[in-house]
């Protein structure tokens, strides 16, 4: 299974709270009827309101680019329609994400997304942030980090996410000045509801 991540922003005559409501009410679903996920996982921003995005969502399947290149044909169509209605669609950033699972448990419905590093990646800031990760995995349940795979431009807006139920201490030296935090309401589709578990189940 292979993961990637999006994150988008409402459209200039729109609000953060249309944009939240209407993907959970009809983008959501319309996604989940086409796509073959086998998880789908949306985090809706409560705070920052300088943030440049008002969701980060999380998609897994069994073949992430196979299910990114639907984007190509009639489903990309329907998707882009639904999408004009909501969100500024020259400012999505979507990404690959090295997935690392580092402490059990169950992610609560709010959670830390700490965004590290900008647009791109190099080794230093994934070596750091991973070893950040497994120090802050060690205290707090349910912590997971994401190295991002660029795929495009404009850029996803960090090199690396750490996931966390609430605020991680203070990140290491060669992180500093480059860390970001925003609190997130987290919204999970029942796995039993996607599609790609419903073809294999």
């Amino acid at each position: 299974m292979t993961k990637s991540l999006c994150a988008m922003r409402h459209r200039a005559d729109r609000d953060r709270a249309f944009f939240q409501a209407y993907y959970e009410a009809n983008h959501a679903p319309l996604a989940i009827d086409h796509f073959p996920f086998t998880r789908y996982v949306r985090n809706h921003l409560i705070d920052g309101d300088d943030v440049p995005f008002d969701t980060i969502s999380e998609f897994w399947a069994d073949d992430i680019t196979a299910t990114a290149a639907l984007m190509d044909g009639p489903i990309g169509d329907i998707l882009r329609a639904d999408e004009a209605r909501f969100i500024d669609r020259p400012c999505i950033t979507s990404a690959g994400a090295e997935e690392h699972i580092l402490s059990s448990g169950t992610p609560g419905t709010t959670r830390i997304a700490t965004l590290i590093g900008g647009g791109g990646s190099d080794d230093v800031t994934r070596a750091a942030a991973l070893e950040w990760a497994h120090a802050v995995a060690a205290d707090l349940p349910a912590v997971s980090l994401d190295l991002v795979i660029p795929w495009g431009v404009p850029a996803f807006p960090a090199a690396a996410i750490l996931w966390s139920p609430e605020p991680p201490g203070g990140p290491p030296a060669a992180l500093a000045g480059r860390v970001r935090q925003v609190r997130l309401r987290r919204c999970e589709t029942p796995a039993d509801h996607l599609l790609g578990n419903r073809a294999t189940g």
